[in-house]
């Protein structure tokens, strides 16, 4: 997953931004879907640009783990445990 965001016009979809301007107003996130199934979600932007800038940067941040790799250690640490015997 790329880190860089496309970005999509949408001035002149008035559907849509019917949608997002709703979205805007009451601060709450939309589920889009599609024959029942969902495939999106819209999603308001707080006022903190700089904090939303920071949040960005780490989309994609991860793509390069190996997750089948990951779960196995996840697993195998559970297994081998890291607390003291005498702790709940």
């Amino acid at each position: 997953m790329s880190s860089i965001l496309t970005t999509i016009d949408i001035s002149n979809m008035p559907e849509l931004l019917n949608l997002v301007e709703e979205v805007e107003a009451t601060h709450k996130p939309r589920e889009l879907r599609r024959d029942n199934k969902p495939v999106a979600l819209l999603t308001p932007i707080y006022g903190n640009k700089e904090k939303w800038k920071k949040i960005k940067v780490t989309f994609g941040s991860w793509s390069d783990l190996d997750a089948d790799k990951l779960i196995d250690n996840i697993h195998r640490w559970r297994e081998e445990g890291s607390r003291p015997v005498n702790r709940p």
